[in-house]
């Protein structure tokens, strides 16, 4: 009868209830035999076991056993059970698949039976659960389980529901779960669609994200977490799923979990970067198939496929207007999200062309961004476009700009005939409208001719822009005409963004000289690709980031070293494996030194000198350098000298050879340097020959003979024999050169104090004149010249000093290395012992010797007396009794010009510091002529802002050696803080920081003139005034506490601006962070109220009680002090901060403090209002009072006019006048009008009181 039934009914054939009750029971059985495997699993690992080895101890034999024996169980009974859950996934794998294929036959109408077939599914949760890594999903057989999942969701719609709230379960309760999800979605089936993803997404957006950040809601923010990567790793496989249902998952961009928007912001990249691929192939296939087809069907897919890219592309563009909108997210993970993404699609080139530049605009923006995390990622996001910019590969503005030039020319000179006919009437009518206006009208005419050209231009190219767009034939001309419009096009927009990046190169600055070391690093290697484009920024950018060789972190110093590399030495792309040739790296460094500041040589002396330490630098490149310093002329000479020497300070064998020497000479000190007075090359050669050893007198040896020779050269520089007395410049250059050829002297001479001797006698001689021949008496000496001899005077003076104290060290070593010796001498007789009786005899005298020495003290004695002499020389010997002492008169009587004789700038410059220098030598002469440095300072004129420089920066030093003679002068060196000139201000603060930092100045007193300087226009001298008190805090003595009163104290007296005031006072606060430092200075500041002498003044001492952290002790000083402050509470500005005083004491106070809060806020509303009141009382009797002085000045004036007036009247009348007829007075009386005033003013005199009965 079955195989009837078969027969006839076919495909329509179902089981019997006996095979399925058979099937379910099977299955039933699989899935309890799973439920336990994995629940013991899941139970081992939260015991730290597993399952398997609890089940081999529990199996283990009782009887003893070895240790090797118990491994081998173990490991068996390890992969028994691995191998059981891995047998019992696929057999449940098996029955899903079979349930899957024929459910037509195992249910009626294909109805499955929800209980059985969601058991595979059912297991599968509790398998994923497991599958926490690679290994773990291998482990519990993830795959199986996600396609038995698979397999039923594709089997039976039914359960849909059912699996998609199990799997939303599962996001949201294992972190693990989401790349799975992602990867079900890419098994199940997708045609017509993805319903399992859909409806995945679709229950993402209705995710309730109220009260995500609330403490409370901590399972449902660690839920949205787990969650928010599914949303990515499903846009990484099905962009397209995604797309679709774009619109369920935009809402959550204004919810309130960060990591669910930036989510979708990496699934937006996604999306981009498939759409963008999809585009380019649909564009590939349009051209391929555009020449197919011509019946009208073709021609409506074609349109169908065109408004389907135009819909594309405003999908794309919409997406990226997200994109850019989440770059200033109030979140900085999602601002950070937004610019990966727009890095990452800039990487795989799916940025469109005309996002290029308000991309950038962005990433420039972002650099001012407060997270380290974000200006990192814009950083990057440069780097990015700048490696992947649609324009050639140098960026170099000057090149387009004539490329810009040269096609408006051509573009100008082509422009098609309707148009330039067209252009030459409006200039006519133009020429003719100018003609009858008048004169005076050349300008406008002129900015009017331009108008039209450039109307016409762009009528010309918008005409060839339309005739492309139009698909019509181009002749030849036109083709040519429309290449170069675009040209054009092209040339404008490369300029523009070269443009972009060159205005933002401030923030480049910035970046580079962050203190996070993030910033730096990707400042760097922004910089490094820049200079491999060709930016003009990158080269400021070098050189301003060499200075960092000097930055404390190391890992700052080695980006740096391997930016210096990849941008001078190496190859570009090459991470500094290929070099470039010895050539290039020559001219690059001749470059790099060519246009540095002092500062920058020295930075990019140290770099090179780490180079040439690790052997970077090949040996041919200085052979290059050698050859340009003795062929080339100019800068290239002296920038060529100047490299070697700076290679020079790492590895002296480059010039201490005799050959080395010889070269030197012939390339630095030679006839070229004499003839064309070219003092920088010489600076250079003196440079490097202070990395000579000292000669050794040996006249046989080459090396000595070429050494005397450069002496000799060395003291021409010094004297000023190549000089040009009528050039001021000429002597400008000489000065420098002068000093590093001194300093070659006291390196290289054997006996530099005989050769300072000669330069001082030759100096002497080319102003006085020689001793057979001097000068008349009334003969004027050259300014010029008594420039160069003071500055060699004073510059001498000062290397001789350096010069005793190395001998003093050098005879302090050789008396140390003659105590070793003997002491090892002593130590191996002690070894060898005695031979005979006269050595025993002799080693017992040397001991017995040496025993009575240390017991009286010689040796220190003797180290002593070498000090005394050192001492005593410097003191007496150099500026008191040597022959520099013979010029010391005629230097104060120049440097003190009390009679106004010497007006040249640059002999009191010289003067000057030739006595700054002369005084570090003795403390008596320092002492002695302190005053005169002080009044050369206060005479300084305005305009001579180097001379007060350096004698800021000598006084620095002079603090350094003689601390306690300039310790009185202290007051006056502050006062250099409000000098006029910027650099003065800046040297003063610099100075004023290292004797503070080094406690070489007391700074209590004064310390109002720095917090001032907070407030500075110069930017570099508040940023040193920060630095001063950021290191002062660091302290452990609390200076900035303790500076603060005072502080307090003498900004109140300056009546400074309130902003001024609160910004310095603001700053200053921060730095008290102590509870203790917070109380004692409330209480302090509170102690100054009734010393105010004004209500701003009080208003200023509340805000900074305002700044101050609040605690208990603070709120019970402020009410027991209450009185000293209530009288104050009447100002608004007041009354403002001391609330806010309690508003912060409230958030962290006790709940016993509570009433004490209250109850002092009450008293303050109170006093408040009853001050206001007795002001406004006050305010008013002082007007009253104001108008009752004007009514008794009035009655006054008013009784004064009434007696004048009644004399008149009553004046007697027994003259008797013999006058004319006609002239005849008549008897005086009062007229009418006056009558009639006097009795108004006693009839007002008289009238009754208001109020009062008459």
């Amino acid at each position: 009868s079955q195989s009837q039934s078969q027969s006839q009914g076919g495909s329509s054939y179902v089981v019997p209830q006996a095979f399925r009750d058979a099937l379910a029971c099977h299955v039933y059985m699989l899935f309890t035999v799973m439920f336990l495997t994995e629940s013991k699993e899941k139970l081992g690992k939260s015991l730290g076991t597993t399952s398997s080895s609890s089940s081999s101890s529990s199996g283990r034999s009782k009887k003893g056993g070895g240790k090797s024996k118990k491994n081998s169980n173990s490991d068996k009974s390890e992969a028994l059970a691995a191998g059981s859950r891995s047998a019992c996934a696929e057999a449940m794998y098996a029955a899903a698949l079979a349930m899957s294929a024929h459910k037509s036959r195992l249910w009626k109408r294909s109805v499955p039976d929800e209980a059985v077939v969601g058991l595979p599914c059912r297991i599968a949760y509790q398998m994923l659960e497991s599958a926490t890594g690679v290994q773990a999903k291998k482990a519990s057989s993830g795959d199986k389980a996600l396609r038995m999942i698979a397999a039923t969701v594709d089997s039976a719609p039914c359960l849909l529901n059912t699996v998609v709230a199990a799997l939303v379960d599962l996001l949201h309760t294992y972190d693990h779960v989401a790349p799975l999800c992602a990867e079900l979605c890419t098994i199940v089936r997708e045609k017509p669609s993805n319903v399992l993803a859909t409806e995945l997404l679709r229950e993402i957006g209705r995710l309730d994200t109220d009260g995500y950040s609330d403490t409370a809601a901590g399972n449902k923010a660690s839920g949205i977490k787990n969650v928010a990567p599914f949303l990515s790793e499903l846009a990484a496989v099905r962009p397209k799923v995604v797309l679709s249902n774009i619109s369920l998952l935009l809402p959550h961009l204004d919810s309130e979990p960060y990591v669910l928007r930036s989510a979708i912001i990496n699934a937006i990249g996604h999306i981009l970067v498939r759409e963008d691929r999809s585009l380019v192939e649909a564009r590939e296939e349009d051209k391929e198939g555009g020449d197919s087809g011509e019946d009208g069907g073709e021609e409506g897919n074609s349109d169908k496929e065109e408004r389907q890219m135009v819909n594309m592309a405003k999908t794309r563009s919409s997406l990226f207007d997200i994109l850019c909108d989440r770059t200033h997210d109030i979140t900085s993970f999602t601002r950070g999200a937004a610019l990966k993404v727009l890095c990452d699609l800039t990487e795989k080139q799916s940025l469109p062309l005309d996002r290029i530049m308000p991309v950038t605009a962005i990433a420039i923006d972002r650099l001012q961004d407060k997270t380290v995390m974000v200006r990192r990622y814009a950083m990057q996001l440069l780097t990015t476009l700048l490696e992947n910019n649609p324009f050639m590969g140098m960026l170099d503005p000057d090149l387009y700009r004539g490329k810009i030039r040269e096609l408006e020319a051509y573009l100008k000179d082509n422009v098609p005939e309707e148009i330039l006919k067209a252009r030459d009437a409006a200039l006519e009518e133009a020429k003719h409208g100018d003609e009858g206006s008048g004169d005076g009208g050349d300008g406008n005419a002129e900015r009017e001719q331009q108008e039209i050209e450039s109307a016409a231009l762009a009528a010309a190219i918008a005409d060839a822009e339309a005739k492309q767009e139009s698909n019509e034939d181009l002749s030849e001309a036109e083709s040519a005409y429309l290449a170069k419009v675009r040209g054009l096009k092209f040339s404008s927009s490369a300029l523009s963004f070269i443009e972009v990046f060159e205005s933002a190169n401030d923030s480049f600055q910035t970046m580079l000289m962050s203190s996070n070391p993030s910033d730096v690093t990707e400042a760097l290697r922004f910089f490094v690709k820049a200079k491999h484009f060709g930016l003009p920024c990158a080269v400021t950018g070098m050189k301003r980031a060499l200075a960092l060789m000097w930055s404390n972190e190391t890992s700052i110093q080695d980006e740096v070293l391997r930016a210096f590399v990849e941008v001078f030495v190496s190859e570009p792309g090459t991470d500094g494996k290929e070099l470039l040739s010895e050539n290039q790296i020559a001219q690059n460094f001749l470059d790099l030194a060519g246009e540095a500041t002092v500062s920058e040589l020295a930075s990019i002396e140290e770099a090179l000198g780490r180079l040439v330490k690790k052997e970077i630098i090949p040996p041919d490149v200085f052979s290059i350098l050698w050859t340009m310093a003795s062929q080339a002329e100019g800068q290239l000479r002296a920038s060529a000298m100047l490299v070697i020497s700076m290679a020079a300070g790492t590895d002296p064998k480059i010039v201490d050879s005799a050959y080395s020497l010889h070269r030197l000479y012939d390339a630095g000190l030679g006839d070229y340097t004499e003839e064309h007075g070219d003092w920088k090359t010489a600076r250079s050669a003196a440079c490097a020959l202070q990395r000579v050893a000292r000669a050794k007198v040996d006249p046989s040896s080459a090396k000595y003979v070429i050494l005397d020779l450069i002496t000799e050269r060395l003291v021409a520089v010094a004297r000023g024999d190549w000089c040009d007395d009528s050039n001021v410049e000429d002597t400008n250059s000489w000065f420098c050169a002068a000093e590093q050829a001194i300093n070659a002297i006291f390196t290289i001479s054997p006996a530099p104090e005989k050769v300072s001797m000669e330069i001082l006698l030759g100096h002497q001689q080319g102003i006085f004149g020689a001793q057979e021949e001097p000068l008349p008496s009334n003969t004027a000496a050259h300014s010029l010249r008594l420039s160069r001899f003071f500055f060699v005077l004073g510059h001498i003076a000062l290397k001789l000093l350096i010069y005793t104290e190395v001998l003093s060290s050098s005879v302090r070593r050789a008396n140390a290395a003659k105590t070793v010796k003997k002491q090892e001498s002593a130590s191996s007789g002690k070894n060898k012992g005695g031979d005979s009786d006269g050595g025993s005899k002799d080693g017992s005298d040397d001991e017995e010797d040496d025993a009575i020495e240390a017991e009286l003290g010689i040796a220190a004695q003797a180290e002593a007396e070498t000090e005394r002499k050192v001492a005593e020389i410097s003191e007496n010997e150099i500026v008191g009794r040597g022959m520099i002492s013979l010029f010391t008169p005629m230097l104060l009587r120049v440097a003190a010009n009390e009679e106004g004789k010497y007006s040249s700038p640059v002999l009191m410059r010289s003067a000057t510091l030739a006595l700054c220098k002369c005084m570090c030598i003795s403390k008596s002469f320092c002492e002695k002529h302190l005053p005169l440095l002080f009044s050369v300072l206060a005479k300084a004129p305005n305009d001579d802002q180097d001379l007060r420089a350096n004698i800021v920066i000598a006084l620095g030093d002079l603090a350094f050696r003689f601390p306690n003679e300039v310790e009185p002068y202290t007051p006056k060196i502050y006062a250099c803080l409000r000098d006029k000139s910027t650099r003065v201000r800046n040297h003063t603060m610099m100075v004023l920081t290292h004797l503070i930092l080094n406690d070489m100045v007391k700074v209590k007193g004064n310390v109002c003139e720095i917090a001032l300087c907070l407030q500075d226009r110069e930017p570099r001298i508040r940023d040193m005034a920060r630095l001063l008190f950021h290191e002062l805090s660091k302290r452990t003595n609390s200076p900035i506490y303790n500076l603060l009163p005072d502080i307090v104290s003498q900004l109140s007296q300056l009546n400074l601006k309130q902003e001024v005031f609160r910004d310095i006072m603001l700053f200053l606060l921060c730095f008290i962070k102590k509870d203790k430092q917070n109380e004692m200075l409330m209480e302090k500041l509170i102690q100054r109220f009734p010393k105010c002498t004004s209500i701003n003044q009080k208003a200023d001492l509340a805000y900074c009680i305002a700044q101050l952290k609040v605690n208990d002790k603070c709120i019970k000083c402020l009410n027991d002090t209450f009185k000293l402050y209530k009288d104050a509470l009447f100002d608004e500005d007041v009354l403002k901060n001391f609330m806010s005083v309690l508003s912060k004491a409230k958030k962290n106070t006790k709940p016993d403090t509570k009433d004490a809060l209250e109850e002092l806020e009450a008293k303050f509303n109170e006093h408040a209002a009853a001050g206001m009141e007795n002001v406004k009382a006050s305010k008013k009797a002082a007007r009253a009072k104001k108008r009752a002085a004007k009514r008794v000045a009035r009655k006054k004036e008013w009784e004064e006019s009434d007696e004048e007036e009644l004399s008149e009247v009553e004046r007697p009348e027994t003259e008797e006048m013999e006058l004319d007829e006609e002239n005849r007075p008549a008897n005086r009386k009062r007229t009418p009008k006056v009558a009639d005033k006097v009795g108004k003013r006693r009839l007002g005199r008289n009238r009754p009181r208001r109020g009062v009965k008459s």
